[in-house]
């Protein structure tokens, strides 16, 4: 179901460290991988006059390109296709690309500028999560030393809804490796319903090796307990729910945002 991947790279070392956790989706059955970036002229010229916007925009379309043939070289296991550099908004052009393209999957890697400015400026990973309508693989920098293990132990949010069922799916395909899943599901004030427990009973015996966690509370604060006492190594969450977790956009961004391990974000 995930062959083929957009990888948008600002040739940052987050960037780099994020070509390690892409060699670990073989695992999982991508054979192609699609490099690109995109310029963005704000941060190019800045508050500068007097530039040849033009002459600087080919100046660095072709230093880019350059960057771009190094990427792929960390990645040559793979299929490697390398998308022309683009002018505009990053996480705008990423998610138009990945529509031209027809990816399966956008990974992106995510900075660690600190949680303030990630809420008061925003992030080209936060941007892709909320314009994409292709699934999106975060990977956060903090993560790497997990990364040989990417899939060892997997987080699943589960909430009834239906991008939860269908996050299901690409679940399975990461439990090919032999992965444990944790069937996560953080409940409103008051009691499970016994409707309700039977179905996240029946869901667990899809699995191999998995397990029920249910917890009480703020639904992000829930779950990021759950993958650091747990020892998850992914986080697999959709972009919808019900109940407390109707506000599962923005319990999605809060888990980005403040995750240490890679988030996968299903979109419908």
């Amino acid at each position: 179901m995930i062959k083929k991947i957009l990888f948008p790279t600002d040739f940052s070392e987050a960037s780099e460290i994020g070509t390690e956790a892409i060699k670990k989706l073989k695992q999982i059955g991508v054979e192609e991988v699609l490099l690109t970036h995109v310029i963005d002229l704000n941060k190019i010229i800045g508050p500068v006059s007097g530039i040849d916007i033009p002459a600087a925009i080919e100046n660095y379309e072709k230093e880019s390109l350059e960057n771009l043939k190094k990427f792929a070289e960390n990645i040559r296991d793979f299929n490697v296709k390398i998308i022309p550099v683009r002018v505009g908004d990053p996480a705008s052009t990423i998610c138009k690309i990945a529509e031209e393209e027809n990816v399966d999957m956008i990974a992106i890697p995510s900075h660690s500028k600190g949680l303030l400015a990630e809420i008061l400026l925003g992030s080209v990973s936060e941007g892709v999560v909320k314009k994409s309508r292709k699934p999106v693989f975060v990977i956060k920098f903090d993560a790497r030393k997990k990364f040989d293990d990417l899939f060892r132990r997997i987080l699943y949010c589960y909430d009834f809804s239906e991008n939860a069922n269908k996050l299901r799916d690409y679940v399975k395909i990461f439990t090919k490796v032999g992965s444990e899943v944790l069937i996560t599901h953080v409940i409103e004030k008051g009691e499970l319903e016994e409707e309700k427990l039977a179905r996240l009973k029946i869901i667990k015996e899809e699995f191999e090796n998995a397990k029920i966690i249910l917890r009480e509370g703020v639904p992000y604060k829930e779950i990021l307990k759950v993958a650091e006492e747990m020892n998850a190594t992914l986080i697999t969450i959709g972009h919808s729910g019900e109940g407390l977790l109707r506000y599962l956009g923005g319990t999605s961004y809060n888990v980005i945002r403040r995750a240490k391990i890679p988030v996968f974000v299903y979109k419908s």
